[in-house]
């Protein structure tokens, strides 16, 4: 026999009658527990947002962007270097950071659809519930990375996955709690079931386009998009770096030469062992080169994004890179050209490993003379010193990012690419060597 949920009840006053509810409410719980994970939501959405925020302005502005006041960097304390790992893009185009975004929006939806309609809260429990098993596999695999190959700790990443883990917690707990009520016919239409997880992906959509968009905003005015409409136009662009500053840079018996060191055009490279934008921008321009071995060579300089050897950059984005472009060069004073980019080679191929410093391995992986390359690797070295040298042209230079690419004393834009990258070369060549108004470089 089932007992019926709402029964009569005498009120004092003899003439009237109150209906109560026997069954501690016909819902599956009461406002409080979405509140907490509505609180949660907030803390996490603040967090993630200040790490999307940060990270466009990092990857517009890199070592120009000041130290943020809501993370100093103390010791190994420095989400600046975390955001500009490798790690802090997802398919070389999504921030890691908007993902946490978009997945606190969907969170916030759905409790604050429990809250202001009692009878989703069973559905908007077991969507919470599923989201945050989901959302924890992400926060444990960004912990371990953070913790095991990255040198430094990101506070604000810190309180996302914490947020994660107390949310899932308290749902856990919850829907341990309130197991039966699962079982439980549904108290809201289905109608109204579908529109809630309808209207949370919508939300989460919603979010990502808009950071998106904003992320184009901020990125791009001061950087790319001044030359997104021109890299189209040849015409435009040969005369936009006709009228830009013309910059002196010497090549240096010291400087590894990527070609054949009597190609007459060097392509002067400014590079960090620890960015991964450069090592995409070095394989484009060796391929360059090698199809036009007569003219063009590939000159490598160093600018580390990193204060140990670099003052003009705030933060230690970069906190190995000054040691591996040293360790490069000592490869390079002990074998030569050959050495230093093979050398450059492993580096990179371990670029999300460098915070082992395997410098003296690669070396004799390499068969390099150890106790030279050892004591190229100590302070006040020859290889120290050229690095220096090469930070020093680049804070004259004004640089405050990597990569930077010079070619016939000018700045060539960083957004252009591909055929109107040699295109650009060609008419520079052209411009200042009448000799060679007939050249055409192959693309």
């Amino acid at each position: 026999m089932v007992s019926n949920p709402i029964e009569k009840k005498q009120d004092a006053n003899p003439d009237r009658l109150v209906l109560t509810d026997t069954n501690d409410g016909q819902f599956f719980s009461g406002a409080p527990p979405f509140l907490a994970i509505l609180l949660l939501g907030f803390i996490g959405t603040f967090a993630a947002g200040f790490l999307t925020y940060r990270h466009v302005l990092l990857a517009s502005q890199a070592g120009a962007v000041d130290e943020s006041f809501l993370c100093r960097s103390v010791n190994n304390i420095n989400c600046d270097a975390v955001l500009l790992s490798p790690y802090a893009v997802i398919f070389d185009f999504i921030p890691s950071s908007v993902l946490g975004l978009v997945g606190f929006t969907f969170l916030l939806w759905l409790s604050l659809s429990g809250l202001l309609n009692p009878r989703i809260r069973r559905e908007a429990w077991a969507g919470l519930l599923i989201y945050l098993f989901v959302a924890i596999v992400f926060s444990w695999y960004y912990a371990y990375i953070m913790l095991f190959d990255l040198d430094f700790i990101c506070p604000w990443c810190v309180v996302v996955h914490l947020v994660n883990l107390v949310a899932l917690a308290v749902v856990l707990t919850i829907a341990v709690k309130k197991r039966r009520r699962f079982e439980l016919p549904a108290t809201a239409p289905v109608g109204e079931r579908v529109c809630v997880f309808l209207g949370g992906a919508m939300a989460a959509l919603l979010v990502f386009f808009v950071t998106g968009f904003l992320e184009n905003s901020l990125s791009y005015n001061d950087v790319k998009k001044k030359y997104d409409d021109l890299s189209d136009n040849p015409i435009v662009v040969a005369s936009l770096l006709k009228v830009s500053p013309d910059y002196e840079i010497t090549v240096q018996e010291t400087d590894p030469v990527y070609g054949e060191s009597s190609a007459p055009y060097p392509i002067i490279f400014f590079s960090d062992f620890q960015c991964p934008v450069c090592l995409r921008k070095e394989i484009f321009l060796r391929a360059v080169v090698d199809l036009n071995p007569s003219y063009l060579k590939l000159v490598f300089k160093n600018y580390p994004l990193s204060s140990q050897c670099n003052a003009r950059i705030v933060n230690n984005l970069h906190p190995v890179a000054c040691e591996a472009a040293q360790a490069a060069h000592a490869a390079f004073i002990i074998g030569g050209v050959r050495s230093f980019w093979d050398y450059a080679d492993l580096v990179y191929a371990q670029q999300r490993q460098l915070k082992s410093r395997p410098w003296n391995i690669l070396a004799e992986q390499m068969g390099l003379e150890t106790a030279r390359f050892t004591a190229l690797m100590e302070p006040g070295s020859p290889a120290e010193k050229k690095v220096r040298e090469d930070v020093d042209l680049g804070t004259k230079l004004g640089l405050d990012s990597t990569p930077e690419i010079f070619f016939e004393r000018k700045k060539i834009p960083p957004n252009l690419r591909g055929e109107h990258f040699v295109s650009a070369l060609e008419d520079l060549i052209r411009a200042n060597h009448p000799e060679q108004r007939d050249l055409k470089l192959t693309k």
